[in-house]
């Protein structure tokens, strides 16, 4: 029972505030792999029993081709599920699915079982991908050492529970009723994920309109490291491994078992690798993983795979085969699975998110299809198995290859998250391990200016800086330098004042004025400011006198006309010295200087003026600071500054929403600035101004901010009454748009074959604005019923499956209020049958005439400009009047206007001379 001690021992490796979140990710991994053991033994069986085994690498081609499809859209359905619950939405889809594919391999053709083959490994990729990628953002590098070996073990058992099921259900029943015991193994497990307590919230992020562009993007991301580059070769060349090893094992199974002992032979042969699996799992995996580096861990399979294709070359026949397969099968998913997912922990959450996309496409996709073609193309040759073998020693050489040479990139992980995410773009880092922190720590000593900043902002927010040394106030750099002072400030470091002393008197400027700050912050002294006031730099000596007003040591009117002047300079260090004086030392005396500042050309002016206003909290900072959320440089600071200000910047927000002379580029950012401060009276605002707005897009963003604070806070209470009222607005509003379109599409045959772009352009608008209006009607459902269960059945509505759209319409049947369930079912009909309806509500459809004079007259100018230019187009003299009427929204709109005028004129007049 040597196994048994191992998994003990393994479990013994758990914490106590561990246990729900691996409790959990073991019960959902075990039980897919069961049903997945399940579905691969039946499809092993049933194809290989029908089909000729040449068709298989069409199959792999078939699989890799699905599998990219599905993950390119994949992403769509996750981006506003929890983690968690995607996964299990995964699962239950995977039950669904499976069924469908039993009744149907009980009565179609051979086609069925291309079919289920490729189901089977799209089923893996997807869901054992979202699998690791969902614990990658649980776990740090230290717990994912301890826990991925435990967890993968669930992996292993899974597989031994579902070949050994399928081993005693092949002896009594026909293998493809092993389909539906594994779409029943799925249902089952989806409930799992919901045990996984941790799983982290992932809020909405906008989606790239080109996918395409964005896959490029993440590829030259990845090219461009060379760590990530060798990862995605590794994988490349482990899959087409893994895909000529099990064609060769298929087809030599193929040919020395019987059709009628294929079910029998596989359930055997997967239970036993499986077995062997966990045994290496629970006594090996974890040894290895403490006690080795992770590219040598790496370097065990392909090592193992070369030595069996090696063996299969020099004798062939069944029993050498299942040394080769004995060495896929049984480290692919507990050696070799839990290694590679190993690799992306210490990736940051935001890149490890594309990165397993991509190495899943390119990697994993790529190199099933590349396997293909390699044995599509020996095939096309000759028909011997040790041919194929010859590929996978090559191949599996190669992949050796790499895993030995990925050591010291995987060392240099950390500088490079250093140099290129967090330098450039302060993405979040993994939790600091003692590796990590000495990598950091040895940082300090880089060359290289940026890295060494970068370390010192990291350090800092793992509030570690009083582990660097004080003498890294001698680094030659200036830049350096100052950052060190200024955190050395702000973590009270006093130890360090004998250093800063000697920097006072530094030839540089810039470090003498951060010194002189420093200085002051930390054991103010009378003396050293008074000398600061003789020094030949402004920028020191106007640091100097706010230091020395602040501490009331004299008063402002002694230095008030030289700060002033100094002010008015432009001198951008003078302003910045200014500006950081005042937030250092806490100087009210001066605040009317920093709305003058956050006007400055310079950004960084403005963003040290903005740090100040929100250190001092000033009330007369609202309206400069709501000015500054036009800036996306500025827009955080200047948003979590007006939250600092409380009520009265709450106020300034309000009315500033109600004001629509403000420019667009400020009012849309003010609904998620309301939305920071979180409250129930920040709540209250929004509501209120989701009736009263009538921008869409403010409208949006209003509900967005009221989504998220209810995300935050599931206990705040909204008013029903305004929500109601809101769901009210925008049915009227939807209906509205559909009655126009269905107008349109009715008079479609109206319009002449020149004219048709701008026709369809109009109704290809109000499809727009209808979807849009019904997203919103789901968000308010959703905030009125405080459930995410309406964003879900919104998403199921927009898929192109009808089994998706048939459930989400019995749900709104179900869990809305009968009256308000037949208007948002009539909206959605009309989006996927556009074609005008018939009986009674045809009736109510205005003419195509009726439509563009209601349209005319929209208060939305994309609308009412479209609508006035195919009134134009169409010589519709009869709206003439109604064009007239309209107040232009702005000069391209009433450019459209005076052109449409004109013709209609034109036209009327060549009528009357017709007449």
């Amino acid at each position: 029972m040597l196994w048994l001690s191992g998994l003990l021992g393994s479990l013994g490796s758990v914490r106590s505030d561990e246990r729900g979140d691996v409790f959990g990710a073991f019960v959902t991994l075990l039980g897919f792999m069961a049903g997945h053991a399940l579905l691969e033994t039946a499809r092993d069986a049933l194809f290989l029993a029908e089909l000729p085994v040449s068709l298989l690498p069409w199959v792999y081609l078939t699989l890799a081709a699905s599998a990219l499809v599905l993950t390119r859209y994949h992403a769509n359905l996750a981006r506003y599920w929890r983690r968690g619950h995607e996964l299990q939405a995964w699962l239950g889809f995977a039950a669904a699915t499976t069924g469908v594919l039993w009744f149907a391999v009980l009565w179609a053709g051979d086609w069925i079982f291309y079919l289920l083959y490729a189901w089977s490994g799209v089923l893996a990729t997807l869901v054992v991908i979202q699998f690791w990628t969902m614990l990658s953002s649980l776990f740090t590098v230290t717990q994912a050492k301890r826990l991925f070996a435990v967890i993968g073990t669930g992996s292993i058992l899974g597989a031994i529970l579902g070949s050994g099921l399928a081993r005693v259900l092949t002896e009594m029943l026909p293998a493809e009723h092993l389909v539906l015991v594994a779409a029943i193994v799925f249902l089952l497990t989806s409930l799992a994920p919901r045990l996984i307590v941790s799983a982290p919230q992932r809020l909405p992020e906008p989606g790239s309109a080109n996918r395409l562009a964005e896959f490029q993007e993440v590829g030259r991301m990845v090219w461009a490291r060379p760590y990530l580059r060798r990862v995605v070769l590794a994988i490349l060349l482990a899959t087409v491994t893994f895909t000529l090893v099990d064609f060769v094992f298929k087809s030599t199974v193929a040919r020395m078992v019987g059709d009628d002992d294929l079910g029998e032979f596989f359930s055997t042969t997967y239970l036993t690798l499986n077995v062997i699996s966990l045994v290496l799992q629970v006594t090996t995996v974890g040894w290895i993983l403490r006690h080795v580096t992770v590219s040598a861990a790496l370097a065990i399979v392909p090592l193992l795979l070369v030595l069996g294709a090696v063996g299969f070359i020099a004798s062939g026949g069944l029993l050498a085969v299942l040394l080769l397969k004995g060495a896929d099968g049984s480290l692919r998913y507990s050696l070799y699975r839990t290694t590679t997912e190993l690799l992306f922990v210490p990736i940051s959450a935001e890149t490890r998110g594309k990165v397993k996309t991509f190495i899943d496409v390119v990697g994993q996709r790529g190199g099933q299809a590349l396997g293909s073609l390699l044995v599509l193309i020996v095939l096309s040759l000759t028909t011997n198995e040790a041919a194929i073998a010859i590929l996978i020693a090559a191949a599996a050489g190669g992949w050796l290859y790499v895993a030995i040479k990925l050591k010291p990139y995987y060392l240099e992980l950390f500088r490079q998250t250093l140099k290129e995410d967090i330098t450039a773009t302060r993405i979040e880092f993994p939790a600091l391990d003692v590796a990590s922190f000495e990598t950091l720590l040895y940082t300090l000593n880089s060359p290289d200016d940026r890295q060494v900043v970068a370390a010192l902002e990291l350090l800092s927010e793992q509030s570690k800086i009083r582990a660097v040394p004080g003498l890294i106030l001698y680094h030659p750099s200036p830049a350096v330098v100052t950052r060190a002072l200024d955190l050395f400030a702000a973590a009270g470091r006093d130890d360090v004042l004998p250093l800063i002393d000697r920097l006072v008197a530094d030839p540089d400027e810039a470090v003498r004025t951060v010194a002189l700050r420093a200085r002051t912050v930390l054991a103010p002294d009378k003396k050293t400011l008074r000398t600061g006031l003789r020094d030949e730099a402004p920028a020191v000596r106007v640091t100097a006198a706010v230091g020395i007003v602040a501490r009331g040591w004299d008063s402002i009117d002694t230095f008030r006309p030289e700060i002033d002047a100094a002010v008015a300079s432009g001198d951008r260090q003078v302003l910045l010295a200014v500006a950081d004086a005042v937030r250092a030392f806490q100087s009210n005396e001066f605040e009317d200087l920093l709305p003058k500042l956050a006007s400055s050309d310079d950004i960084g002016v403005q963003l040290a003026s903005v740090k100040s206003m929100r250190a001092l909290g000033a009330p007369a900072f609202v309206k400069p600071l709501m000015d500054l959320l036009a800036q996306r440089e500025l827009r955080g600071e200047a948003r979590s500054a007006l939250v600092v200000l409380g009520p009265r910047a709450l106020a300034g927000l309000d009315a500033a929403l109600s004001d629509t002379t403000l420019p667009h580029g400020v009012r849309r950012h003010i609904p998620q600035t309301i939305a920071a401060f979180g409250t129930p009276q920040a709540a209250a605002v929004l509501l209120r101004h989701l009736l009263e707005e009538s921008d869409g897009m403010i409208r949006f963003k209003i509900l967005r901010s009221l989504g998220r604070m209810r995300a935050l806070n599931s206990a705040l209470l909204l008013d029903g009454h305004v929500i109601r009222q809101s769901i009210e607005q925008n049915l009227q509003a939807a209906f509205r748009y559909m009655r126009w379109k269905k107008a349109l599409l009715r008079g479609t045959s109206r319009v002449p074959a020149d004219k048709v772009d701008y026709h369809e352009l109009l109704i290809d608008l109000l499809d727009d604005k209808e979807a849009h209006t019904l997203q919103r009607l789901f968000r308010l459902l959703n905030l009125e019923a405080n459930d995410e269960e309406f964003l879900r059945i919104y998403r199921g509505f927009q898929s192109q499956r009808r089994e998706a759209r048939a459930g989400s319409r019995e749900l709104i049947e179900h869990l809305v209020a009968p009256s308000l369930a037949r208007s948002i079912l009539a909206i959605i009909d009309d989006l996927y049958d556009p074609r005008p309806a018939v009986g009674d509500e045809g009736e109510r459809v205005p003419t195509i005439e009726q439509a563009l004079a209601e349209l005319v007259g929209s208060h939305i100018e994309s609308l009412s400009s479209l609508a006035v230019r195919e009134v134009g187009e169409l010589g519709l003299v009869a709206l003439r009047a109604d064009i007239a009427r309209i107040k232009p929204f702005s000069a391209s709109h009433a450019e459209i206007v005076a052109a449409a005028l004109e013709r209609l004129d034109a036209i009327g007049e060549a009528r009357r001379s017709d007449g």
